[in-house]
């Protein structure tokens, strides 16, 4: 077995170890770092609530509430608002499954297959299909949570890990903060 595969195992053993609320709870962390990092961002301004994730920490659903200023000239939830719903529920995920490093977005595919309803919620289920040392490959699917059957749209993206795990400004603000000490400095890429 190569020195690759051997390390991926041992994560894996040690991952499955945990307690089974162990990704719950470290998601639901990431979540809240990402959505309270900057306010007035677009991901404070969308918080994704946290549903469920699967016990590897690979899977995982959130729900946005679907509010007025979301909706496009027709009246329905705006394919934008779709697409940054999608962007945030897959970044999370991959931004957990990286080691809390931030991975920007290198493409995004959205497939609108019909109109969300203003006033309601979309649940978005993100999948990490693949997971490489710097790229990840995801797959998302939206729907109305009163109607779990009919698909609203659907997605695919790949994430590029540039920093190093736990690199996020936030998690060093964070820590610089219970320490009483100055935020550190971000690396450069």
């Amino acid at each position: 077995m190569s020195t690759r595969k051997k390390k991926r195992k041992k994560e894996d053993d040690r991952t499955m170890s945990q307690p089974k609320d162990y990704h719950e709870q470290r998601l639901r962390a990431a979540i809240y770092r990402r959505t309270h990092a900057e306010p007035g961002s677009v991901n404070d301004r969308i918080p994704p609530q946290f549903i469920s994730c699967s016990d590897d920490g690979k899977i995982c659903t959130v729900s946005y509430a679907l509010k007025p200023e979301m909706r496009n000239p027709m009246g329905w939830l705006h394919g934008g608002v779709t697409s940054a719903m999608f962007d945030m529920g897959m970044g999370l995920l991959v931004y957990y499954n990286a080691g809390f490093a931030l991975c920007p977005t290198a493409s995004m595919t959205v497939n609108y297959l019909r109109p969300g309803r203003i006033g309601g919620s979309l649940i978005v289920r993100s999948e990490i299909v693949f997971q490489g040392r710097k790229i990840f490959h995801t797959s998302a699917q939206a729907w109305m949570e009163d109607d779990p059957d009919r698909l609203v749209a659907t997605a695919t993206a790949s994430y590029i890990r540039s920093l190093p795990p736990g690199s996020d400004p936030a998690i060093q603000k964070d820590a610089s903060d219970s320490k009483q000490t100055e935020p550190a400095e971000r690396k450069k890429i």
